[in-house]
């Protein structure tokens, strides 16, 4: 897995000239709730979410009829009304903790022992060409946030059909934090997917975003 690097932090996905709302597709299991009940966080389950584990199947559809990879020309096959979610389990993320769930934002903070700190965003995006490509979509989030899209690598992310799903990413670092942000337009949807991490050192960068995105199993509801 390779990162492009800035040499600034990253700024959060935060579109200026899109409308982002918090999506209902925040993930979880029963022991990721369980961890958000013991902090001061709200709890993810006061939202529909789609199952954490593929073999249950989403949204009560079987995982066989999930597709199987999801490139950025996929996109325009998807229906505007099955939105693509991350499925994360916690469980499954030995040195990671559940400490904050917002379904307002439709985003998840995941804490590591090492002080890495991983924000997992799903979002509708009003606004959005739903026929301009979802490169081309995904491109105008990070341009929005200020990010150089010249700088932007492929990264490839599980998905619940077995395949991949093409995501976009760029790394930075500012104030002695290292950030790295990976994410993805669904134009035709309408939905934006973001992992964000936040680490100490250049040296733990890779490997804890690494962790991180092995888990992030792209769903459609």
């Amino acid at each position: 897995m390779t990162l492009p690097r800035t040499t600034t932090t990253v700024a959060a996905l935060v579109v200026g000239a899109l409308a982002l709302t918090g999506c209902s597709t925040t993930d979880t299991d029963a022991g990721d709730a369980a961890g958000a009940s013991r902090t001061a966080a709200p709890s993810p389950t006061s939202t529909p979410t789609p199952t954490a584990d593929a073999s249950d199947g989403v949204g009560g559809t079987a995982a066989g009829a999930q597709p199987e990879d999801l490139t950025f020309e996929d996109g325009a096959e998807l229906s505007s009304t099955r939105l693509p979610a991350f499925g994360v389990s916690v469980s499954s993320l030995d040195e990671w903790q559940l400490t904050r769930s917002d379904p307002s934002a439709g985003s998840t903070e995941y804490t590591r022992s090492d002080g890495a700190v991983a924000t997992v965003t799903q979002q509708r995006v009003t606004g959005l060409d739903p026929t301009m490509g979802d490169r081309a979509a995904t491109e105008q989030l990070f341009r929005a946030s200020g990010a150089p899209v010249e700088g932007l690598e492929e990264q490839l992310l599980p998905t619940a059909g077995g395949g991949t799903a093409q995501f976009l990413s760029i790394a930075g670092q500012a104030d002695g934090t290292w950030t790295a942000t990976v994410a993805r337009a669904f134009a035709r949807p309408g939905v934006a997917l973001t992992v964000q991490i936040d680490v100490p050192s250049r040296e733990v960068l890779r490997d804890d975003l690494h962790e991180i995105l092995v888990n992030a199993q792209v769903v459609i509801t």
